[in-house]
């Protein structure tokens, strides 16, 4: 009430002067507009121009300076109100300013200096002050208008959709083909635009293959079938086919896809492989576009065992695994890895399954790795082979990496008790195992038995070397004189240089001598066995020189290769087993414990 009441009693009774102060003291936006308005209208420029800049009124103080052409004056006060640069005691003292209105003020401003600027023929500039007061269909009329192509383009981008449909006839008017493309898509007429890429990109116009991308790739499920097939289809008459695998594939074309890339060596990326996998068929939740291209399982199945088949191709072993497994095939799964090499991921895959096969795929490809160096990752590896074998009861293949761990304790450690654990675990295993899927397994298992007896009788006699060495050379003699097969039990070699030690430690060279000879009519290969200071003691003490006999052929035996694979590793058993129980696993590796160097 105040507003009115105050100014309308001091103007009645011609206190001009005391409204003026009553005003500027009361800092009153609305009052000091209006007093403004009142100096204006009686030519008082100054006075109101005061007034405004106290209002903060920009509109009005831009419109005063239009007035009198101070064109700079206004663009300054325009940018400093889009800047917040206001004199302090604007911002600080004036109460009844509204941010709203301000903005809405400096609208108006750029607008009203965008006529002014229009009307002096400046039109660039009146196109750029149209723009910052949000007039964009202004600014594109007078683009339009004087031909400003440039211009036109900047603000079409932010016109609403018909406004941009509207330039792009405009652009394809004048053959700015690119220009209209977008406006076309930009303004959601996509027929058009692949319309007019179609017509140019037949014609050679080579620009047009980069618009025809940015089109396709807003196009979707949704996108009718003919549409997409087209632009797929024109992609691979011009050799763009990375760009048509997609659209074959968001089209539903999934082999036709899948085909394309192994013909034209289209890298297939993790991206790329999953448009290219069907969807799942699921009747809940289902957008329109995944109902359009749902297809059912088997085939579902079928186009993702194709796209497998050309990851392999293309060495892409880990997203080929992960495909067999989405169609349920987890044995080829496996193979896909195992072929990659990723024993982590081996490892991983076959503890998470509860295949036989897979299990025994897994457990020959880790015998095939270093798993007798004896170091922490080995120690893992024969632990995981142990444990997939126990859970596919694969008895048979348990019984042969025990034998082999065995041998490889006698070549590489001469630990012939380790190599004597694992013979027995060895024979147990091979006890289990069904004679019918192991038809000589009682043949087998009596040459387990002979090389153990074997293997018992010689540690039995080392561990006699320091207590008892008389009766140690006894036991040695013993062995050495059997009829059975000593190379596949133990290193004859390791038994003949106990024998020859204990003869040189009681000075009976002639015996030492006869033994040296005697491996070497046995074509034991000396210098792994003897030192040579002994051998040069030996020969002197019997008279004769020291030369090595190279007219036998020295060899020496039974050095097997541990950890080799298995010639049965892609052997597949079609039964499938549950996991074996933990207590058979902590059995099996309780009695089989790695050698540590």
């Amino acid at each position: 009430t105040h507003r009115r009441e105050v100014p309308r009693m001091l103007v009645k009774q011609g206190e001009n002067a005391a409204l003026e102060r009553y005003i500027m003291r009361s800092k009153d936006a609305e009052l000091l507009k209006w007093w403004a308005g009142y100096c204006e209208s009686l030519g008082h420029i100054d006075s109101a121009k005061t007034c405004y800049e106290y209002a903060g009124d920009t509109f009005n103080l831009v419109r005063v300076a239009c007035l009198e052409d101070d064109v700079q004056l206004a663009k300054n006060l325009i940018e400093a109100s889009a800047t917040g640069k206001k004199k302090e005691h604007v911002v600080v003292e004036l109460k009844h300013t509204l941010s709203t209105s301000s903005q809405n003020g400096d609208g108006a401003a750029a607008y009203h200096l965008a006529r002014h600027l229009e009307n002096r023929g400046d039109i660039e500039e009146a196109i750029q002050y149209l723009a910052k007061s949000g007039c964009y269909d202004h600014a594109i009329r007078l683009a339009r208008r004087y031909g400003l192509d440039a211009e036109l383009m900047r603000f079409c981008i932010k016109a609403r959709p018909s406004l941009q449909v509207e330039c792009a006839a405009y652009f394809e008017s004048k053959g700015e083909f690119e220009k209209a493309v977008e406006l076309y898509q930009q303004g959601g007429d996509l027929a058009r635009a692949l319309e007019l890429c179609f017509k140019l990109g037949g014609k050679g116009r080579n620009q047009m293959f980069e618009a025809l991308a940015n089109v396709s790739k807003n196009l979707d499920a949704t996108a009718s079938p003919a549409t997409l097939k087209r632009c797929a289809d024109f992609f691979v008459q011009h050799e763009k086919y990375h760009d048509a695998v997609r659209l074959y594939a968001t089209g539903g074309d999934y082999s036709q896809a899948i085909s394309l890339c192994l013909e034209h060596q289209v890298p297939i990326t993790q991206e790329l492989a999953e448009q290219l996998t069907p969807p799942q068929s699921s009747k809940q939740n289902n957008t329109q576009a995944e109902e359009k291209n749902e297809i059912n399982t088997q085939l579902r199945n079928e186009i993702i065992l194709e796209l497998a088949a050309a990851l392999i191709k293309q060495n892409q072993y880990q997203l080929a695994a992960k495909k067999y497994t989405q169609a349920g095939d987890r044995p080829t799964a496996l193979r896909c890895l195992l072929k990659g090499g990723d024993t982590k991921n081996i490892i991983y895959y076959a503890s998470t399954s509860r295949n036989r096969d897979i299990y025994i795929l897994a457990a020959n490809y880790l015998q095939s790795l270093d798993w007798h160096s004896g170091d922490t990752k080995s120690k893992e590896l024969i632990k995981k082979i142990v444990e997939f074998y126990t859970k596919a009861k694969a008895y048979e293949k348990l019984a042969q990496f025990y034998d082999s761990f065995a041998q490889m304790e006698i070549d590489e450690y001469r630990d012939y008790d380790k190599a004597l654990t694992a013979l027995k675990q060895s024979q147990q295993q091979l006890e289990k195992a069904s004679s019918k899927n192991v038809p000589d397994r009682d043949r087998r298992i009596q040459a387990l038995e002979s090389r153990i007896s074997l293997i018992a009788d010689f540690v039995q006699a080392r561990s006699l070397e320091k207590s008892n060495p008389d009766q140690m050379a006894i036991l040695i003699n013993n062995i050495l004189t059997q009829k059975r097969d000593l190379d596949a039990a133990i290193r004859v070699g390791d038994a003949f240089a106990l024998l020859i030690e204990y003869k040189c430690k009681n000075k009976l060279f002639d015996d030492a001598y006869a033994l040296v000879q005697d491996m070497r009519q046995r074509k034991i290969a000396l210098h792994p066995y003897l030192e040579q200071d002994l051998l040069d003691q030996i020969h002197q003490a019997v008279g004769v020189d020291f030369t090595p006999n190279t007219t036998i052929g020295e060899r020496v035996t039974d050095i097997h290769s541990p950890g080799a694979k298995s010639s049965e590793d892609d052997d597949i058993v079609d039964e499938l087993v549950d996991d074996a129980s933990d207590d058979d696993i902590v059995e099996e590796e309780d009695h089989f414990t790695p050698h540590h160097k």
